[in-house]
């Protein structure tokens, strides 16, 4: 399939414009017809395909997930071209980045190891009818669960009753956005993969920036996250070691 172009003249020269928006203008040897306009639409789908591609060892994407949100993002990936395989709980296996849901606050940091080494991470989780997007963590320098958690914790006009709640078993209630909710949670975590699949200007941005949706009426917002050096523990519970 080609790609769609417009052909037409600005100030009597032959200009084409390409379905990404891109303009060109074209040589007066360079003939008209059908002909013209089938070889340059395929040469220009050649070249967005070629920067469509994810750079080398940023093909595959590992999902640790319950098997309902692995089910439902599966298909949505492939059929993005994204290569997202499940893995398994306790080993994400061989990729170059690990999406992770974690299904409880105590699991925010489970792989924080990973970055900097065998993959990067890019981590989402539900609170209530919140959903939220932590920033892409490449390296060890980068925001962990818990720096993000702190950074909300400074910004809560209820901290108290936030890092209270978060220790709860209704923090950890399944993970289950449905329809357009479910919809723009994918496409978030596809525009953060494909960034980094592409190495996108980006990028950075998205390595600074929480996501937060209200999955009722579909608000989104970002929130910038710096790093900073790690602080004394914060006690027990949440910041309580993993089995």
């Amino acid at each position: 399939m080609g790609t769609a172009i417009d052909s037409f003249d600005v100030a009597g020269r032959s200009t084409i414009r390409s379905g990404d928006g891109a303009f060109f203008h074209l040589p007066p040897s360079a003939g008209s017809g059908q002909n013209l306009v089938t070889g340059i639409s395929d040469e220009l789908l050649q070249r967005r395909q070629a920067g469509a591609r994810p750079l080398a060892g940023r093909e595959r994407i590992g999902l640790v997930a319950p098997e309902p949100v692995a089910a439902a993002l599966l298909p949505v990936f492939h059929e993005a071209g994204v290569d997202l395989t499940a893995g398994d709980d306790r080993e994400p296996g061989s990729v170059g980045l690990l999406l992770h849901l974690a299904a409880t606050p105590a699991e925010r940091n489970r792989f924080e190891a990973l970055p900097g080494g065998s993959a990067a991470v890019l981590r989402f989780y539900g609170e209530g009818d919140l959903v939220f997007v932590d920033p892409l963590s490449l390296e060890p320098a980068d925001p962990t669960g818990w720096q993000v958690l702190r950074r909300r914790l400074a910004a809560s006009p209820a901290a108290a009753e936030l890092r209270a709640w978060l220790d709860t078993p209704a923090a950890a209630a399944d993970f289950a956005p449905q329809g357009v909710a479910m919809d723009l949670l994918t496409a978030r975590l596809l525009t953060i993969i494909t960034a980094w699949q592409r190495n996108s200007p980006s990028l950075a941005a998205h390595r600074r920036t929480l996501w937060r949706l209200d999955t009722l009426t579909l608000a989104a917002s970002e929130h910038p996250v710096l790093p900073f050096p790690e602080p004394a523990s914060l006690g027990e519970g949440l910041r309580a070691p993993l089995p």
